[in-house]
C-alpha cells in the first residue's frame, strides 16, 4: 500500500472540481536545497554533454563495405542534437556552438553542418531509456501535446485570424523515481490507448504496477500490460457508470467494488493513485526545459527531437531532484 500524500484533502481533480474552494491548498518545503541548487547549475555544464566518451567515439569504425564511409558516427549527431535541446538552438547555430566548443576544448575533431545533422537526424537509432536506468516497479502513463507551427496566440487576438495549428502528441511512460522509461511521438489522432502497447515495447525490465488516468480504461489496455507481465497490478480508475463484469478482468472488478465500499478518495489511496502525479510532473517539467514547441517539421525527426529530449531530461534528473515535504 502506498501513501504518496497520506492527508485527504488531496482528491482527484474531477471528482472534487465543485467544491474545490473548500480544501486548503497544500504547501511544500524543499529539504535538499543546497545538493538540488548544485544539480540545477550542472544541468547547463556542456562537458555533461559535450563528453570525452563521445569525442574518443566521433569517428565511426572502418566496416570494410562498399561505399563512400560515414564520415560521424551516430554518438557524433546525437550529441549535436543534445547540445541542440539542451541550450534551445537552431540547427545553424549548433553547427556554430560546437565549432566554438571545439576550440574551446583544443579538440581536433571535425563538426558536422546543420544540414548532415538534419539529415542524420531521421534515421538515428535510439537507444531504450530503460537501459540506461535503474527503473523502479511502477509504469505510469499519459500524453501531452506539442505544438509544431502556427500562428502565436498575439497575432490571432490582434488580427482576429485563425490559429490553423498542427499539434504532436507526446506518450509517456515514467516510473516512482520520476525516471522516463518510454516515449512516443504520434500525430493528434492516435488515441492514448493506441500508444500503450509501443511504450510497454520499449520497458525491458519487470515492473509490478501499470498505472494510468481514466482514458486508457478499457480491455485493450489490460490485455497489453497482461502480455507484457502476466502478474503485474492494472491501476486505473473505472469510469463513473462502470459496471461489473463476468468475463472482464478481476483487477477491474476489484477497482469497481472498492469504489463503491470505500469511495474514490480511500480506493486512491489505497492503489496509491496518488503516484500519478508524477507523470504530470514529467510533462510539466519536459515542456518548461524544451518548451512546448517542436523545433523539427517532419514527423520522423521529431520523433528523435523528443526521444533526445527524454534522454536530457534523464540525464538532469540522475544530477538531483528536490525533495519535499509538506508543511
Amino acid at each position: 500500500m502506498w501513501h504518496l500524500f497520506p492527508s485527504c484533502s488531496h482528491v482527484p481533480y474531477k471528482h472534487s472540481e465543485d467544491r474545490r474552494h473548500q480544501f486548503k491548498k497544500p504547501r511544500y518545503k524543499v529539504t535538499n536545497w543546497p545538493d538540488y541548487n548544485a544539480a540545477l547549475k550542472q544541468r547547463v555544464d556542456f562537458t555533461m554533454w559535450f563528453t570525452e566518451e563521445a569525442i574518443a567515439q566521433w569517428c565511426p569504425a572502418k566496416t570494410g563495405a562498399r561505399g563512400r564511409p560515414t564520415k560521424y558516427s551516430n554518438v557524433a549527431i546525437e550529441t549535436a542534437l543534445f547540445l541542440r535541446q539542451v541550450f534551445h538552438l537552431a540547427l545553424r547555430q549548433t553547427e556554430g556552438f560546437m565549432n566554438s566548443l571545439a576550440r574551446a576544448l583544443k579538440v581536433e575533431i571535425s563538426i558536422p553542418d546543420f544540414s548532415c545533422i538534419s539529415k542524420r537526424s531521421i534515421g538515428l537509432q535510439r537507444h531504450v531509456l530503460s537501459n540506461a536506468l535503474e527503473p523502479g516497479a511502477v509504469v505510469i502513463v499519459d500524453s501531452t501535446g506539442l505544438k509544431v507551427y502556427g500562428r502565436d496566440e498575439w497575432r490571432q487576438e490582434q488580427h482576429d485570424v485563425a490559429a490553423r495549428r498542427t499539434w504532436r502528441k507526446l506518450h509517456l511512460a515514467i516510473d516512482e523515481h520520476h525516471q522516463i522509461l518510454a516515449c512516443e511521438l504520434t500525430t493528434p489522432e492516435v488515441g492514448d490507448p493506441t500508444a500503450v502497447p509501443d511504450l510497454l515495447g520499449q520497458i525491458t525490465t519487470p515492473f509490478e504496477t501499470f498505472m494510468g488516468d481514466g482514458a486508457y480504461d478499457g480491455e485493450p489496455v489490460a490485455q497489453a500490460v497482461l502480455e507484457k507481465q502476466p502478474d503485474a497490478q492494472v491501476v486505473i480508475p473505472p469510469h463513473k457508470g462502470a459496471v461489473l463484469s463476468t468475463t472482464g478482468h478481476t483487477w477491474r472488478g476489484k477497482h469497481i467494488k472498492t469504489i463503491a465500499q470505500e469511495g474514490r478518495l480511500m480506493w486512491q489511496r489505497i492503489t496509491g493513485y496518488n503516484f500519478r502525479s508524477y507523470v504530470e510532473l514529467a510533462m510539466q517539467r519536459y515542456k518548461r526545459i524544451f518548451g512546448n514547441t517542436m523545433k523539427a517539421r517532419a514527423l520522423a525527426r521529431q520523433k528523435t527531437e523528443a526521444w533526445i529530449s527524454a534522454s536530457a531530461l534523464n540525464k538532469m534528473t540522475s544530477f538531483g531532484m528536490p525533495l519535499s515535504v509538506e508543511i
